[in-house]
């Protein structure tokens, strides 16, 4: 099981809130208890699970240990397990809404109760009518159940407290589709692209509408979209399990470190690019990747230092220079960001974009008289390769 950062931070929070109440708790207890969600954090399962079965073995009153014996069940798709630790979660907190959140997403997605679901989500929502979770997946739920109305305010309401939620948006446009309600699907449909341009089965049900009401080139554009993204999933799936067997192979971790880099996923990608430059400290194509995540994660000085490791290997390629000055930019370095935009400039003279970072550089920097001048350089290099 990957442990996401949120889920990282709740167990951050779990340690700190059984700490404060450890009293109320079997001391033992509460002692492994906290050694299985340290554990988790270091990534070690087993001994956090052994960990937690004690913990609640000796003490059944821990509610946070029953949930998150659940999320490692659910992370190892135990979801019998799961369910009946989500389950023993809420006996133990009778209002421990996260838990029932968790119990109602295995019975609904995982073990296809709808009926049990819905029943666990209104218990949920009855203790917080505003938990945007919990509407989404009792709108889920409803949908499952054929309650297509009733999925479709459930949706529009989770949204309406939180617009980022994917899923939502999406069975929303599913619900909205059925109901042949093409306008609204459409709207949905794009409205969550816009949230992830990465959306494979989005681009599929909003090339799909198009094509119900006749428009057939947005339809094809759309669905064209979807087979490109499909195979791009396909691959990532390939090669996340092709380097868990082959973990000293360079070569597949730039791979899947470029095809994350590809979708966006900056976490991913660094830490994919960082095992491939452990493992190829000579390729610089390996430093470069790395830089451009750095720098598309706001980490400038990483970028910097992966940049600086590039021109070390090859100090006569502009790419490398220019992209090194951005990164001065950024860091408000505009004297390193003149030079090495200069230093570009003399290994590709005749590249107006080169002209334009250093007019911008020179501009930060207070050189007005320089700045103008590179500037006027740029649209003379502009127009010259407009006439061509």
């Amino acid at each position: 099981m990957n442990l996401s950062p949120c889920f990282l931070t709740l167990l951050i929070c779990l340690q700190t809130s059984i700490a404060i109440a450890a009293p109320r708790y079997h001391p033992e207890a509460a002692r492994l208890y906290d050694a299985g969600v340290r554990a988790l954090t270091h990534g070690d399962q087993e001994k956090a699970k052994t960990n937690l079965e004690k913990a609640v073995a000796l003490d059944a009153s821990i509610a946070d240990a029953h949930c998150v014996l659940g999320m490692i069940y659910k992370g190892a798709e135990e979801v019998h397990a799961a369910a009946e630790a989500f389950q023993r979660a809420t006996v133990a907190d009778k209002n421990y809404i996260e838990a029932y959140c968790e119990l109602a997403d295995i019975r609904l997605i995982h073990l296809g109760d709808s009926a049990q679901a819905i029943q666990v989500l209104q218990q949920a929502i009855a203790m917080d009518a505003d938990h945007a979770r919990a509407r989404t997946l009792l709108g889920i739920a409803y949908f499952r159940d054929n309650r297509t109305d009733a999925a479709i305010n459930e949706l529009q309401y989770a949204i309406k407290l939180d617009p980022t939620l994917k899923t939502a948006r999406y069975t929303l446009g599913t619900a909205l589709l059925q109901k042949e309600a093409w306008q609204s699907a459409i709207d949905t449909f794009k409205k969550l692209i816009e949230i992830d341009p990465f959306h494979a089965k989005a681009y599929f049900s909003l090339g799909t509408t198009y094509r119900r009401i006749g428009e057939m080139e947005a339809a094809q554009k759309n669905l064209q979209r979807f087979e490109v993204l499909s195979i791009d999933q396909e691959k990532l799936t390939h090669l996340k399990k092709f380097v868990q067997r082959n973990p000293s192979n360079a070569e597949a971790w730039y791979r899947l470190g470029r095809l994350q880099l590809k979708r966006k996923l900056w976490h991913e990608a660094t830490q994919s690019l960082e095992r491939y430059v452990t493992l190829a400290p000579q390729e610089t194509r390996g430093y470069e990747a790395l830089g451009y995540v750095q720098f598309q994660r706001q980490n400038y000085s990483q970028a910097k230092t992966m940049y600086e490791k590039v021109i070390t290997y090859k100090p006569n390629v502009a790419t490398y220079r220019n992209s090194l000055g951005g990164v001065y930019l950024m860091l408000e370095d505009y004297p390193q960001a003149i030079a090495q935009y200069q230093s570009a400039i003399e290994l590709q003279p005749t590249e107006p974009r080169l002209y334009l970072n250093l007019s911008k550089a020179y501009e930060l920097a207070g050189a007005h008289a320089e700045a103008e001048k590179t500037y006027k350089e740029y649209e003379r290099l502009t127009s010259k390769s407009k006439e061509k």
